[in-house]
């Protein structure tokens, strides 16, 4: 007898599988002991047998040892593996592809309880249909392969054109801070540190999106090689999970942002007036020093020339009504203070060091401001204001700037109007510079020999008036 009409002969009718235990009843039919009783507790009294429906009583159950025997002999002699395309359990060809458990099953398979509620399908039908989807998987995947061996040419051209747009703003950089270099040295390296860390840091990120892109690209290479091998296996090979390979690749995608890289530190370069208000300075007019006809307010930060050859008298009648305001005590000790032009000097005098404060003047009439020498108070005309006379200032109105150098000179127009003016004094280097409070623009320099004692310097056209605003930072 063959081994297929032996396995036939030593299955159980009931769980399809070698017999376990074997029994008789007395319609001669055999089964396994477990199986009938199951089978004839469902089944209640009396009891048919489960394969030809005849009464058997239960107690009439006897043992088939030469039965067992066979049994456990034909078990051991599979205990090997089984031939190609036959199952492993049953010995039977494979000719059905469970989708449950994606693995080829025999018909024995397919009625056992194991596989009662799973669907079956025709290997060759199961081949076809898988073998299309793994195709298309693969066709899938090589486009999403392009698409990021796009993205990375993209990322190679985007780091080139970053490098030369790098290149370019270090160039801009250090031309600007070459123009501001004897203030802004130090803050040139700590600009170029920060491109540096922007640069660390944007090439870190650079190298990390190109190591994710290829793994990427390493992860779909080796998929579509797994895919292409699949594919092409044989149908048992083919019909191995194939499920696990497509779930594999669908859930392989490239999940990737692409972003131009920018240079993202902003060239606001420390601009003059930010550099000049490290050394700004709190400046209060000194009153005891002023033209008799200045008037003062805001606790001495506030100064008009309340001058008028027509309306004088009136006009300071009505100045002094608000309250706050008043005129500057007179004095018998004329060497101190101005008697011949309107002009008052600052309260601060400044013998070493760098200093800034501004002064602002919105009207249209004539101002000037600067520094001088503390025995200029008897000069006695305009004309003398200059270097020469000990006044370095710089005078303007709504229709330009100036600077009194003693020789007539045609005033700078400035769009907008100059209303707020800056004045740095260092006296080290011997230089005092003007500069538009509102940008830092530089107005205009002086240089001045080395003198001990300098005093803020202010002069004012008739009713001109002007304003020390408070300092905001600086010393």
């Amino acid at each position: 007898m063959e081994a297929e009409d032996f396995q036939e002969e030593l299955t159980c009718s009931i769980c399809l599988d070698y017999f376990e235990d074997p029994v008789s009843i007395e319609c001669g039919h055999n089964f396994c002991r477990g199986c009938l009783r199951r089978s004839w507790a469902q089944s209640g009294s009396p009891v048919p047998c489960p394969e030809c429906r005849q009464p058997s009583a239960p107690a009439a159950m006897r043992p088939n040892w030469a039965l067992a025997r066979l049994t456990e002999r034909m078990r051991r002699r599979r205990l090997g593996p089984a031939p190609h395309g036959l199952c492993g359990r049953h010995w039977e060809p494979l000719r059905l592809f469970c989708e449950d458990d994606q693995r080829l099953v025999c018909l024995v398979c397919r009625e056992s309880q194991e596989h009662q509620a799973h669907t079956m399908a025709p290997v060759d039908e199961a081949f076809a249909s898988y073998r299309e989807k793994l195709l298309k998987t693969q066709h899938s995947l090589t486009a999403k392969m392009n698409k990021a061996m796009h993205l990375q040419d993209m990322e190679v051209k985007n780091a080139a054109e970053w490098k030369e747009k790098m290149k370019n703003k270090r160039t801009r950089v250090s031309a600007e801070f070459a123009k501001l270099h004897v203030f802004l040295a130090e803050e040139e390296q700590l600009f170029l540190k920060r491109l540096s860390q922007e640069e660390e840091e944007t090439k870190k990120k650079q190298n990390e999106n190109t190591l994710r892109l290829n793994q990427m690209i390493t992860s779909m290479k080796k998929l579509i090689f797994e895919v292409g091998e699949k594919s092409q296996s044989s149908t048992l090979e083919l019909l191995q999970n194939p499920k696990d390979v497509l779930t594999r690749c669908e859930n392989q995608d490239v999940n990737y942002s692409f972003e131009v890289l920018k240079v993202k530190t902003v060239c606001r370069l420390p601009m003059m007036k930010e550099m000049l208000k490290r050394f700004q300075v709190a400046v209060n007019l000194a009153e005891d020093t002023a033209y008799p006809k200045l008037v003062f307010s805001q606790e001495g930060r506030y100064v008009k020339n309340g001058e008028s050859a027509s309306s004088w008298p009136l006009f300071s009648t009505a100045w002094s009504y608000f309250a706050g305001w008043r005129n500057p005590q007179r004095t018998t000790d004329f060497v101190e203070r101005f008697q011949h032009l309107p002009c008052v000097l600052g309260k601060n005098v400044f013998t070493s060091g760098k200093h800034y404060w501004e002064v602002e003047h919105q009207g249209s009439l004539e101002v000037a401001v600067g520094l001088c020498r503390e025995d200029i108070m008897g000069i006695t005309g305009s004309s003398t204001m200059s270097p020469r006379m000990g006044i370095w200032a710089l005078c303007w109105s709504s229709a330009g700037y100036w600077p009194l150098t003693g020789i007539s000179v045609r005033p700078t127009k400035l769009e907008p109007a100059l209303h707020r003016v800056g004045v740095f004094l260092d006296h080290r280097a011997g230089e005092i510079s003007f500069y538009s409070a509102v940008d830092g623009e530089h107005l205009h320099t002086f240089s001045c020999p080395s003198i001990s004692r300098l005093r803020p310097f202010f002069w004012l056209s008739p009713l001109a008036s002007l304003v020390i605003p408070p300092a905001t930072g600086g010393k």
